[in-house]
């Protein structure tokens, strides 16, 4: 999986671990695809202190997936899930079934 959507995933899942600072900046990072310029002039701090705050959002991120594993279990799931529907192919009730399960894991 590209590094960039990785590190998407894990601030969808994480991201309320951080600091409000590292999150707005990886936020704008990822999310708005800015530069490291234009974020630090967004936010009214130097190109520097914005390529700190992402480094360190990004470390965090991935210590929060190392200890707790949510986002490689919750991919998995996925491709599980992906794999029965495609088993369950014109089998209406339980293609229903398995979009409810989906709605309860993705809270829609």
């Amino acid at each position: 999986m590209e590094e960039r959507i990785w590190t998407g995933l894990l601030l969808d899942f994480y991201g309320g671990l951080l600091t409000e600072h590292q999150r707005s900046t990886l936020e704008l990072y990822l999310m708005e695809d800015l530069s490291l310029g234009e974020i630090g002039e967004q936010l009214g701090i130097p190109r520097q202190g914005v390529r700190d705050a992402i480094v360190r959002g990004e470390a965090a991120l991935r210590k929060a997936e190392e200890n707790a594993g949510i986002v490689a279990r919750y991919l998995t799931f996925r491709e599980r899930m992906e794999e029965v529907r495609r088993l369950a192919q014109g089998q209406e009730t339980l293609l229903r079934e398995l979009d409810a399960a989906m709605e309860i894991w993705e809270g829609d």
